[in-house]
């Protein structure tokens, strides 16, 4: 979504939610001023209702931008719920009184003919182009490397240390300098004059300790020595630039409050996160099976159950087990949330925007980086062939024991032989970590991929049969072909070959079937997942 479009909606989303919030707040002071206006005290189940509705202003008002009235209906609501739970019925100049403090929190509310003020939202930096400046003396080398990222996904411009104010001016996300044709004496007074210098990356002639020790000290976050590997450095500008990737994390967020679940999905939008609302509780089960997320953000105050019982009813699938929920906490439940950390964050409400991103990102990045194995390859951060072996055996026994399917999956990048002899090793490991980080990202939390050789991944899917698993790994297909990955206008894509693992005498005989499946695969045009009903 571009910035002028979610611009324009949260401003829309804000327009709607003053409009809703002018009726509430209308509405609970009505109902406040005709209980007042009685000769008796207001019933226990009345309070209850007010407490509720001015709970809910409390939680959303301050996500708007209306501070002021949320700690008001917070504070009203508090004294209702110390009235409800002390068996107190308030006389009737007693809610008189709340009258008045609901009049004056009223009175911050913009007037309905206008409501478009200055409304402060989060100005995220735009990253998209992951943009490198190479600086250094040296025509060739600077070429060479410029070429090698740019395959990768990057925009490069080389300068001189004659051109450093062009180099300034271009602003880019990070600047590699080759300290082989430009000494630290020459650059570093320049460096260290920036007012907000980008992130620096260096390639040094010195492979010791003593020269790392220095880059670190100049501030440098990447220290390279000859043979240069641009794959290397594409791993370290990972780390350091969020460059938008095929797979964003994705957040379910499960609240019943529409408008203010819209304004979580647009911030995290902002931030370059996918998010799916689900304002129904009894409709999250099938959402986690379609969008199968990173993360969930729940209320703890939904109309059908509480947010922990939510947070329950999901890790009862093993699937979801794992899951991080992070709770939107209202009222006594932060405190409640803060004693029993049930959850793996909470959030007070109204939820800061900042924190709201922050949080999301700390949790979900967290989740995708932790893994059940610690053998992990190095390149992909999927299980290493050892560790898969180890694995395949231990569901081999699991399936024969229990009955259940449990299913393998082959899947190789097709033609990544040509790929390395055309545009050299570090664009070929490019695509091997693009697709293997799109494998564990829409697979289940159940599932497990291993680097098999080379380009080749197996994948195993527990309790899953094996039309089933080739049904999953065709979409999977299906969205990667689909997705920019390229490589100097090459398309990338993968075949894979599906089996029953359950149905196999052996894991040699399972892991048999499936490597003949995708040999079939690939004589057929490559580009395709055969399984059981394409002998």
């Amino acid at each position: 979504m571009q910035e002028s479009e979610r611009s324009r909606r949260l401003e829309a989303l804000r327009v709607q939610y003053v409009e809703r919030l002018h009726d509430d707040v209308q509405a609970i002071m009505a109902q406040v001023e005709e209980m007042s206006a009685r000769d008796n005290a207001a019933s226990a189940v009345e309070l209850q209702a007010v407490c509720e509705a001015l709970q809910r202003i409390a939680d959303s008002a301050g996500s708007f931008g209306y501070d002021a009235l949320s700690e008001t209906c917070g504070e009203v609501a508090c004294q209702v719920r110390q009235w409800l739970d002390g068996g107190v019925l308030p006389a009737p100049y007693t809610l008189a009184a709340l009258q008045s403090r609901l009049q004056t929190g009223a009175e911050q509310l913009p007037h309905l003919d206008d409501l478009f003020p200055a409304h402060a939202t989060m100005v995220l930096r735009d990253t998209a182009s992951g943009r490198v400046a190479l600086l250094g003396d040296e025509p060739l080398g600077r070429r060479a490397l410029g070429e090698a990222l740019s395959a990768l996904g990057y925009v490069c411009h080389e300068y001189a240390m004659h051109d450093v104010e062009a180099l300034v001016a271009w602003q880019p996300d990070a600047v590699l300098i080759d300290e082989r044709s430009v000494p630290r004496s020459r650059w570093s007074a320049w460096w260290n004059a920036w007012q907000s210098p980008p992130h620096l990356l260096i390639f040094g002639d010195e492979d010791d300790f003593a020269a790392r020790l220095a880059a670190i000290r100049h501030g440098a976050a990447g220290y390279f020595v000859s043979p240069l590997d641009a794959s290397l450095i594409d791993r370290c500008l990972e780390r350091l630039i969020l460059r938008p990737t095929p797979e964003p994390l994705r957040v379910l967020i499960v609240d019943d409050d529409v408008e203010l679940a819209e304004h979580y999905h647009l911030v995290l939008d902002g931030a370059g996160i996918d998010s799916w609302v689900v304002n129904v509780p009894a409709e999250t089960l099938d959402a986690l099976r379609d969008y199968r997320p990173d993360l969930a953000l729940v209320d703890t105050r939904l109309p059908m159950c509480t947010g922990r019982e939510m947070a329950h009813v999901m890790r009862l699938d093993d699937a979801w087990r794992d899951l991080p929920v992070v709770y939107l906490a209202a009222g006594d439940d932060v405190r409640e949330q803060a004693l029993t950390r049930s959850g793996d964050a909470f959030l007070g409400k109204p939820v800061d925007d900042d924190a709201l991103v922050a949080t999301v990102l700390s949790h979900a990045h967290r989740v995708r980086g932790s893994r059940r194995w610690v053998a992990r390859d190095g390149l992909t951060g999927v299980l290493t062939y050892a560790a898969l072996q180890e694995l395949l055996e231990v569901e081999f026994a699991r399936a024969q024991r229990s009955g259940t399917p449990t299913s393998l999956a082959l899947i190789d990048i097709d033609h990544v032989g040509a790929l390395n002899a055309h545009h050299g090793h570090a664009s070929g490991d490019y695509v091997i970590r693009r697709l293997a980080e799109h494998l564990t990202q829409q697979l289940r939390f159940i599932d497990h991929v291993g680097r098999y050789a080379g380009g080749a991944f197996c994948v195993v899917l527990p309790h899953c049969s094996p039309e089933d698993a080739q049904r999953a790994i065709e979409r999977i297909r299906l969205q990667f072909q689909s997705q920019t990955q390229t490589i100097n206008d090459r398309g990338v894509t993968f075949s894979a070959g599906v089996a029953g693992l359950h149905d196999a005498a052996s894991v040699e005989a399972g892991l048999d079937a499936i490597d003949q499946r995708l040999y079939r695969a690939k004589l057929a045009g490559r580009n395709r997942v055969l399984g059981n009903g394409d002998e």
